[in-house]
């Protein structure tokens, strides 16, 4: 796993932020989820397609798992991390949370960039059904339809 930005500490943010980050949810994705997201991931990327701050996707891109930032529909860039191996990529990400996710930004614009539309449970199980669009108004709609369930 290659970093290109510093990880983010929980005691950076402010205290309104460190409150929601206290209530994200810390159960990790598990090595099912991220076996299925990475075998999706070497098809189709996983981002947010809205113009401008589109927040973290995961790509495949040159040959590596990357997260990264996107906007405009466009990413990654800048690249947050490059990963060797599927298999370094798969325990990664089964080791990830939202809380965890939330942190993996760019630390210049700490309290616009944290939980703004970073990796989620809710955005990797999205990505695996068989009409997953970047779209964002397409992610709403599953949102709302799984609150409703």
């Amino acid at each position: 796993m290659t970093p290109f930005f510093p990880e983010i500490a929980s005691s950076s943010l402010n205290e309104q932020d460190l409150q929601i980050f206290h209530s994200l949810d810390q159960e990790t994705y598990g090595q099912e989820l991220a076996g299925k997201v990475a075998e999706k991931l070497k098809k189709a990327p996983l981002y947010h397609s809205h113009r401008d701050y589109c927040g973290i996707g995961l790509y495949v891109f040159e040959r590596k798992f990357t997260l990264g930032e996107v906007n405009d529909g466009m990413g990654p860039h800048p690249v947050l991390i490059t990963f060797e191996s599927h298999e370094e990529f798969v325990v990664w990400l089964a080791n990830q949370s939202d809380q965890r996710m939330s942190l993996m930004i760019r630390d210049d614009r700490l309290s616009f960039n944290f939980n703004n539309q970073t990796i989620t449970k809710i955005r990797l199980e999205y990505f695996l059904e068989d009409d997953y669009s970047p779209v964002w108004n397409s992610y709403c709609a599953y949102v709302r339809k799984r609150s409703q369930q």
